[in-house]
């Protein structure tokens, strides 16, 4: 099946041309291996991408017809005993990727929950939307070996398909120290210069099941730790969203927790439904209020800027705050950052606990231009069919662990 990417990309763009408009106007249980999360502070890239996420929505809620997980999972022991550490970027807030190698050629990867597959641009792309990003060339890389399948992945706008087009290619793949072998990966050779030529990273890194890899790849996770660098087919995810960090944007950790980095204890929920990293969340509510949603649907999209609920709750969430048609803006909408400190607070009961996020949480603030962390696939219609899609505005305040082979997530407050 598609993948359910991409919410989170359109949404980055569209955020990122905003920018542009208004600046013009306790010890681990596990080995973990680390991958350091570094900010970018490029302000007039902020809001140039964060519109163009909402182009690719529409693709993402194809569930239903989504194949049960089976993959059996068998002890393997870690060859490495240190904690390697990478550092990535974090555009503000709007997307988090990292450096891995494939071959001997560097790129910056989208690190993307809500889908399976790796895939950079080729060097038999000559877009000039390629041109401008890492390009892969397997004459260069002493480990290449040919596959030659058909790839592609087509993220469905309001206005038009949008269709990346290549080839699988295996290679191996190095992140965060660890060189996995005969890592299968698809080469793009064609991009919609409309959508790609905004973003800050050359690809993606899929960290969904394999259940929903194009092509029936294995995902790199699971080929991790099937190679035995990894103790366990797990990562946890951290953001930092406090600007005063520049340097420091959040962790991924590949194969373990670090219980030194939340508050408290995990609280664990199982998948609703295998593939995405989907749940049930008993409520939503704000403040006070009557529930946005009870017993919802929601998958934790690392790879989505905003939180992504459906048009009838935007227009509940829009009247709540004040916002009208006007403070409509490149897809997103606006608000007066006034009013901020008299918003409600955003309760999301998981797993029978509250976890709380403060309007200073939900609402981005980019150099006195505030934008709602809240947006939908369109203005009317039944959307995503009651599907929310919990992006970095959700994860930014909270520690969050995804375990392949339990099937669940495990979620806490960050320190």
């Amino acid at each position: 099946m598609q993948p359910l990417k991409k919410v989170g990309l359109g949404i980055t763009f569209l955020l990122l041309a905003l920018l542009v408009a208004s600046a013009e106007a306790k010890s681990s249980r596990r080995k973990i291996h680390r991958v350091g999360l570094q900010r970018d502070t490029d302000q007039r890239k902020i809001l140039r991408n964060l519109g163009h996420q909402n182009k690719m929505i529409r693709s993402k809620p194809r569930l239903a017809t989504a194949q049960a997980e089976t993959t059996m999972f068998t002890a393997s022991s870690s060859s490495s005993s240190s904690i390697p550490t990478e550092t990535l970027t974090n555009s503000y807030n709007t997307e988090y990727y990292g450096q891995v190698t494939i071959g001997s050629q560097q790129f910056q990867v989208l690190f993307d929950t809500a889908s399976a597959n790796l895939w950079v641009p080729s060097v038999k792309c000559t877009q000039k939307v390629c041109l401008q990003h890492n390009r892969y060339n397997s004459s260069r890389s002493k480990t290449y070996a040919a596959n030659g399948s058909a790839f592609q992945i087509e993220y469905a706008t309001r206005e038009e398909a949008v269709i990346l087009e290549g080839f699988l290619s295996t290679d191996r793949l190095k992140i965060a120290g660890l060189t996995v072998k005969n890592q299968t990966f698809a080469e793009i050779t064609s991009m919609p210069e409309s959508v790609f030529n905004r973003s800050n990273f050359d690809g993606i890194f899929g960290l969904g099941f394999r259940s929903i890899s194009i092509g029936d790849v294995n995902p790199p996770l699971l080929n991790l730790f099937e190679q035995g660098l990894i103790e366990a087919p797990l990562f946890s995810l951290i953001l930092n969203r406090n600007a005063s960090e520049p340097s420091n944007g959040g962790q991924l950790l590949l194969g373990g927790s670090d219980p030194t980095l939340y508050s408290g204890c995990l609280t664990y929920v199982p998948l609703s439904q295998v593939g995405y990293w989907q749940i049930t969340v008993g409520s939503i509510s704000l403040d006070t209020d009557s529930d946005l949603c009870s017993n919802c649907e929601a998958i934790i999209d690392a790879g989505t800027s905003l939180i992504v609920v459906p048009s009838a709750t935007l227009a509940a969430i829009n009247q709540r705050f004040g916002i009208t048609a006007a403070d409509k803006r490149d897809g997103v909408y606006t608000i007066s950052c006034d009013k901020v400190s008299s918003l409600p607070a955003l309760t999301f009961n998981i797993g029978r606990r509250d976890f709380t996020l403060p309007a200073s949480s939900y609402i981005l603030n980019y150099d006195g231009t505030c934008v709602s962390g809240f947006t939908s696939l369109s203005d009317g219609g039944n959307d995503l069919t009651g599907l929310w899609v919990l992006g970095d505005v959700f994860l930014g305040p909270l520690y969050v662990e995804f375990d392949m082979e339990y099937k669940r997530i495990a979620i806490a407050p960050k320190l």
